[in-house]
């Protein structure tokens, strides 16, 4: 009986562990947003999901063939993004903010018409947007159907 005690026990202290290492996601893994803090960029790869894109991370400094990359900063009492994406193709994304921390996002605006070429393109906004977070991105490949800016 103190041997099985014993084990439950052993157990119920690697469990957390276990369950923590399990809700980690892998390396490589798509996710349908990326939040930024000011002073961050990432880039990612856009994958098509089943009615919407999947941001597959990459490294920033040595970015994947295809890649978009995000640079988010804050200064002179405005938010900047700058983006800059190689898919080929021109694309839009929306952006939340979370302004006071509390992680509620709310709508901040979309970045639309992002050409595909690697030019950057920087929008601007009036104040601290707080944490963002980017995604919902149109254009190019869309899960089995192609999808364009305007919704389609």
């Amino acid at each position: 009986m103190r041997i099985a005690s014993a084990g439950i026990a052993l157990a119920a202290l690697f469990l957390p562990a276990v369950a923590l290492a399990q809700s980690e996601e892998p390396p490589g893994i798509g996710v349908e947003r990326i939040s930024l803090n000011p002073g961050e960029t990432k880039a990612f790869t856009l994958a098509p999901g089943k009615s919407h894109q999947l941001l597959v991370p990459t490294d920033p400094d040595h970015p994947a063939s295809g890649a978009i990359i995000v640079h988010y900063e804050t200064n002179d009492g405005g938010s900047h993004i700058t983006v800059r994406s190689t898919t080929g193709y021109p694309l839009g994304f929306s952006v939340l903010a979370d302004r006071d921390g509390d992680g509620g996002f709310e709508p901040a605006g979309d970045l639309a018409n992002v050409a595909g070429d690697g030019i950057p393109v920087r929008r601007d906004w009036p104040g601290h947007l707080g944490t963002i977070n980017v995604g919902d991105f149109v254009g190019g490949p869309h899960g089995d159907k192609p999808h364009d800016a305007a919704g389609g």
